[in-house]
């Protein structure tokens, strides 16, 4: 049986531009760009976990 869940990562999503990951990319003033980024990097690294559990 499989069990959904909930993320939530509403900080790590609005302060992205400060993480270790993005501030080097990304200003503060840029920092929709950064959660943009790290949305895509965090749907991807779930898609990936997914992926992996099905094999």
């Amino acid at each position: 049986m499989d069990f959904g869940g909930i993320v939530n990562a509403s900080r790590s999503l609005i302060c992205a531009y400060k993480s270790e990951l993005w501030k080097d990319k990304f200003e503060e003033k840029d920092f929709a760009k950064a959660t943009r980024a790290e949305a895509i990097r965090m749907r991807d690294e779930l898609n990936n976990s997914i992926k992996a559990k099905e094999e």
